[in-house]
């Protein structure tokens, strides 16, 4: 079970760790966002730091439904207790947990300012 909190500002948000280049996992906060399609996307300067490879670009489609292309890593994450491999789209906006990695979870939030998060893996 992952867990989180719904943010004053009406943000749903969990911690997932990323494998760092020094070989340690670090924790970073994400936004879940059901209108992202991918894993995470992280702003370049964050992306720096961590132990990715380059996978090429990646086409993305902004919420004012323009598509543009964006820079694609490959990383480890921890993952409900189990390190798995994820794919990163480089952004220029906030740190996102799209639904490639919410798929076959259940999702359940208070929504409410401090409100609990949940994502428990639909066996």
């Amino acid at each position: 079970m992952i867990r989180g909190a719904v943010l004053p500002n009406r943000q749903a948000v969990v911690t997932v760790e990323l494998l760092a280049s020094d070989g340690q996992f670090q924790p970073f906060e994400f936004v879940l966002d059901t209108g992202f399609d991918g894993d995470l996307s992280l702003p370049s300067r964050t992306l720096r730091g961590l132990a990715a490879a380059p996978e090429g670009e990646y086409p993305t489609e902004l919420a004012d439904g323009s598509r543009i292309m964006s820079y694609a890593w490959t990383a480890s994450a921890l993952w409900d207790g189990q390190t798995r491999p994820i794919l990163i789209v480089e952004s220029d906006g906030e740190q996102l947990l799209g639904m490639n990695l919410l798929w076959q979870n259940l999702i359940t939030l208070e929504a409410k300012a401090f409100g609990q998060v949940t994502i428990d893996r639909i066996e």
